[in-house]
């Protein structure tokens, strides 16, 4: 069993009642930011405990679920499928890029139902595009004076935004935000950041593996998701309990993984698998993520270019990894993955097709391209460095 930890910190309104906590990224009990985890793996991360592990009406009760997010998340709005509307405030984090697909997501998200806050703001011009689509200001007040404070809230109150001052620290600094009219408040005057920590269980390396394959596969199925999701009993338990939870609304308890699959949709399963493996990769070297990604998406080139089909050799590349990603024998790692006899056997001689694919990426990767054909060499590597491209742009979304 492995440890995970959330902080989260209340916010109050003016007659001290709770209105929200913020939800804070936590890598161990000490509470602390953990600055080597990057922006989007911390988002990920609260994200899933948050709904999975913990639930979000066990972790905040009626109150608000406030939750920073990166650019990722509101330039991919569709990987907040599983956030239940109504129930969180979406932070835009001072450090966003408010780029077109910025504005686009956030705009998407709101006509959801989802309310938007900008946190710690400072750069009315900045951020000028996404006023208009704004809930609540977040003002961390140790940026500001009191009196240029006051003066901002009117301005928001009077734009229908709300505000929230934040490392409030003192009873004299409260009584002076609220004089200033402000609307909630949060801060150490009030309480620190506390800590809810548990634990989980262990990721099953082969299920992430083939539900990565499965969903880059256009032809894979409903009833093929859920046959792999069922065969993990951590991804089984974590699936049934988001159905199942009250913030669903759902009239009937799931109980079967296909049930539960059908339910959630094709589209959200994949948001969720993708959120699992950003929120594990401490426990999985990158670079072999990142080399996986390219054999899968150099064999299906190759097989497009062959008119072959080119999904079951995304598969073959992906998996043809899976016994370093194991610790055991191809053979051995082979024998949890249900895979057509035909795969399996290229996997394991490195014969057929799928051999000769596997072949030209290995002499690439080593840089012994003086054994490919000129012909080849010219096809496969062309091929090799499309596949590498892509595969840093989908490692930057996953990793």
């Amino acid at each position: 069993m492995t440890s995970f930890h959330i902080a989260r910190q209340p916010i109050l309104d003016v007659a001290g009642n709770t209105f929200g906590y913020e939800l804070l990224f936590r890598s161990s009990e000490r509470n602390a930011y953990d600055p080597t985890v990057d922006g989007n793996t911390a988002t990920s991360m609260v994200l899933f405990n948050a709904v999975a592990e913990i639930g979000l009406d066990k972790l905040v009760g009626n109150s608000l679920a406030f939750i920073n997010l990166t650019n990722l998340f509101f330039e991919q709005p569709d990987m907040l499928d599983l956030m239940p509307v109504g129930r969180c405030v979406l932070e835009v984090l001072e450090t966003v890029d408010v780029n077109d697909e910025v504005v686009a997501g956030v705009q998407a998200l709101r006509n959801k139902g989802h309310l938007i806050a900008l946190d710690d703001f400072v750069d009315p011009e900045r951020f000028e595009r996404l006023l208009s689509l704004t809930d609540i200001v977040k003002y961390d007040i140790t940026q500001h004076t009191m009196e240029s404070l006051a003066e901002q809230c009117k301005t928001d109150h009077a734009a229908g935004r709300l505000c929230l001052a934040e490392r409030v620290e003192t009873h004299e600094e409260f009584e002076q935000l609220k004089a200033g009219g402000f609307d909630y408040f949060q801060g150490y005057y009030f309480a620190r950041p506390l800590i809810v920590s548990g634990s989980r269980m262990p990721e099953n390396r082969v299920a992430l593996m083939q539900l990565i394959a499965e969903i880059n596969n256009p032809d894979s199925t409903i009833d093929d998701l859920a046959e792999i999701v069922g065969r993990d009993v951590s991804l089984a338990v974590r699936t049934i309990k988001y159905v199942n939870s009250p913030l669903n609304g759902l009239s009937t308890n799931v109980e079967s993984i296909r049930q539960a699959a059908v339910l959630l949709g094709r589209s959200l399963i994949s948001n969720w698998v993708t959120l699992l493996v950003m929120s594990r990769v401490d426990d999985q070297p990158s670079e072999l993520i990142k080399l996986a990604l390219v054999r899968a998406r150099f064999c299906q080139l190759i097989a497009q270019e062959e008119q072959v089909d080119d999904a079951r050799y995304f598969t073959l590349g992906l998996l043809s990894l899976l016994d370093v990603f194991m610790g055991s024998t191809m053979e051995e790692a082979l024998a949890e993955v249900t895979i057509n006899e035909e795969l399996r056997t290229e996997l394991l001689t490195r014969e057929g097709n799928g051999g000769r694919m596997l072949a030209w990426v290995e002499c690439l990767e080593k840089g012994q391209s003086e054994q490919l054909d000129e012909e080849i060499l010219d096809m496969a590597g062309r091929h090799y460095q499309s596949a590498t491209v892509w595969a840093e742009e989908i490692a930057g979304q996953l990793l």
